[in-house]
């Protein structure tokens, strides 16, 4: 795939697209805990370097994986429900700490009049009740998630079904994304990916394909202007 950069053409950008787990909210501790636990309880083990290649990927794509390393006997529905409950069960105990900078980043973009959408291999379940328990649900103009696609990340499916009902052209979102999955997804739909790496840190080709690659949500005060061709204002 070609490597480009996003010219700095002031204005052509309408919306932003946010992914939301690693990037909004701290959630790849307990996911990652969960799934140790799960497989573990049914008599597998999953290494930290396993974990890793499950990042920004849907379903389908794990329980390939994991049947490739441990065989077809591997009862993945069983596993997975396994690792949804005890995860959902800690996260509800321990709460979800949201990542560093991401409310001031959605004021700023309201305050500048961006659309604002989210695009979400999580469950609609699952990613609703996130967003509200976090108070931040009512900032998304569209809500996608694992449901409204048939292919996951990196297939850019779900990033063109959210552009499709902003009715923004795709060329005119920036997608803000912490996995390498999702900024290829991005790249693929033609759209300006930011990455805010959370457990991955970039290889040379995800940083040919992101416009910019941040440490965090708090450093987008300048490159929001950049994008967007004007000052934010009401932003720390």
């Amino acid at each position: 795939m070609t490597s480009i950069k996003v010219l700095n053409v002031l204005s052509i950008y309408r919306a932003v697209i946010f992914d939301m787990d690693g990037l909004l909210f701290d959630t790849e501790s307990i996911a990652r805990w969960a799934w140790k636990q799960a497989l573990k309880s049914h008599g597998y083990q999953m290494s930290d370097d396993l974990y890793l290649e499950f990042v920004g990927r849907d379903l389908t794509w794990r329980e390939k994986l994991l049947k490739k390393i441990y065989g077809d006997s591997l009862p993945f529905e069983s596993v997975t429900l396994q690792r949804i409950e005890i995860g959902d069960q800690r996260e509800l105990q321990e709460g979800l700490p949201m990542k560093p900078g991401v409310l001031d980043l959605l004021y700023g973009l309201s305050d500048l009049g961006v659309i604002i959408g989210l695009a979400t291999g999580t469950g609609r379940t699952r990613a609703m009740r996130r967003l509200i328990n976090a108070g931040i649900n009512e900032y998304f103009s569209t809500i996608v998630t694992s449901e409204d696609v048939t292919a996951g990340k990196p297939a850019p499916d779900i990033f063109l079904e959210a552009s499709r009902r902003l009715n923004i052209d795709p060329v005119q979102c920036v997608v803000f994304e912490d996995s390498f999955v999702g900024v290829e997804a991005a790249f693929r739909a033609g759209m300006c990916p930011i990455m805010v790496p959370d457990i991955e840190a970039p290889s040379a080709e995800i940083k040919g394909w992101a416009y910019r690659v941040l440490d965090s949500l708090e450093e987008t005060r300048e490159l929001l202007g950049e994008l967007f061709g004007e000052p934010i204002k009401n932003y720390p």
